[in-house]
């Protein structure tokens, strides 16, 4: 590490040489590509307004080598051009978001302008599982598909029993147990003087 380097000093943009003995090199990542869409702060001014919609490249910025932490779609709440706080509201997860765009721009963070009806995250989808899930594929071993797990309960096909075994099982189930409630019942009986 250059020793040379000032972190004390408050500056509005970070040196070649702060960043590279800060961040490192950043491990690779796959991450929505985002490149084809307009930049949303050209010139140091921001080229969106409140109800507008941006996409937004996010890094963990207090993290060594500032890791990529996830890319969102976000709709503009408020903005202050001065001081460059924004307040996002995330339509997907209905979660609120605010950061400073001259800040964040510092760390890396990408701001670009949403496009028609295109939505981007980089997160799975949240929510209830599918009704008609895909089928699972069968694994293989050598060539040959392992066997089907058995299944439980009835196997498919066999068919029910007769009502009058159905009856005739019940009634012995049924004498069994008068026979051993009357046999309860004589050692339960108190004996008299």
């Amino acid at each position: 590490m250059n020793n040379n380097v000032d972190f004390e000093t408050p500056s509005d943009f970070v040196s070649s040489e702060a960043a590279l003995s800060l961040a490192g090199p950043r491990k690779p990542v796959t991450k929505p590509d985002i490149s084809f869409l307009p930049d949303a702060i050209v010139g140091g001014e921001p080229q969106f307004d409140v109800g507008d919609h941006i996409v937004v490249e996010r890094y963990a910025s207090f993290l060594k080598g500032k890791p990529y932490l996830d890319t969102k779609t976000f709709r503009v709440v408020s903005l202050d051009n001065f001081t460059g706080r924004l307040h996002l509201f995330d339509e997907l997860l209905d979660q609120n978001a605010i950061m400073n765009w001259k800040e964040s721009l510092r760390h890396g963070t990408v701001f670009k302008l949403k496009q028609g009806r295109l939505t981007i995250s980089s997160k799975g989808k949240r929510g209830r599982p599918r009704k008609n899930p895909l089928p699972v594929p069968v694994p293989i071993v050598d060539g040959v598909p392992l066997p089907k797990k058995k299944g439980r309960g009835r196997p498919k096909g066999s068919k029910n029993r007769p009502s009058d075994v159905i009856k005739a099982e019940k009634a012995a189930v049924k004498a069994q147990r008068s026979i051993k409630k009357a046999a309860r019942m004589a050692k339960k009986k108190p004996k008299t003087r």
